[in-house]
């Protein structure tokens, strides 16, 4: 009965690591790495335990404001990347994520930066179509020689 019993907790511990890794890089691949599975094993836990489904989804909205975290510190603060010349380093210049800012300013200004698209007709009224088919008699094939 031991070696069962040792096994279960094993997996908890897999799993609390893996859900500890994901609340840290929203990434399931990279968590289940970190955690010593494979990503496999979390689609398994998901179906087969609803309190370790319950406790991942209850992580999802904390492994998003890391991403979030990430793309903000990509858009403001940015990177540095090396420049060379003749296989050497000569300098570094500071890259920064243009396309995080835009999503961030969509986000946090969206009558002004959203999406300018509209889905519906004039005033709100559904969008009315109409659509006509027209069958073509084609020419009759020509017979073949026997």
């Amino acid at each position: 009965m031991e070696p069962e019993k040792k096994l279960q907790t094993r997996t908890a511990v897999r799993m609390e690591a893996f859900l500890t890794a994901y609340r840290a890089t929203c990434n399931i691949t990279k968590s289940a790495g970190l955690a010593g599975c494979d990503a496999r094993r979390h689609y398994s836990w998901l179906e087969k335990c609803p309190s370790y489904k319950a406790a991942f989804e209850a992580a999802k909205p904390q492994a998003a404001e890391a991403l979030e975290d990430r793309v903000k510190e990509g858009a403001f603060d940015g990177w540095k990347e090396p420049i060379f010349f003749r296989g050497a380093q000569c300098g570094e210049v500071t890259r920064f994520d243009l396309g995080g800012r835009q999503m961030l300013l969509r986000g946090a200004m969206r009558e002004k930066y959203g999406s300018k698209v509209e889905l519906s007709g004039k005033d709100g009224a559904p969008i009315e179509s109409r659509v006509e088919v027209v069958f073509v008699n084609p020419k009759p094939a020509e017979p073949t020689p026997a």
